[in-house]
């Protein structure tokens, strides 16, 4: 009846999205492992704050825009099913 490279294709969306939320969580884990850290003993500065700072807010931006693709699909399936009934 229908093909099923359609059904595939909307998959492929959810699972990228769902892949670019699991590797923001991931960078944002990592940078605030690195934050948390005790400084080392010497006056140097081995964890720069700012630039850990930039990739949390990097993170979390890329967790929101790959969450909006996600209900983007999900609105797309659901509107592509409501013209096929």
């Amino acid at each position: 009846m229908f093909p099923v490279l359609a059904d595939k294709n909307g998959m492929i969306v959810l699972d990228t999205a769902l892949q670019g939320m699991q590797d923001a969580e991931t960078s944002f884990d990592s940078a605030a492992r690195r934050i948390s850290q005790e400084p080392p003993p010497l006056p140097q500065d081995t964890t720069s704050l700012s630039d850990n700072a930039v990739a949390l807010l990097q993170s979390r931006n890329g967790f929101e825009a790959n969450t909006k693709v996600a209900h983007v699909a999900d609105r797309m399936t659901k509107t592509t099913l409501d013209m096929l009934a």
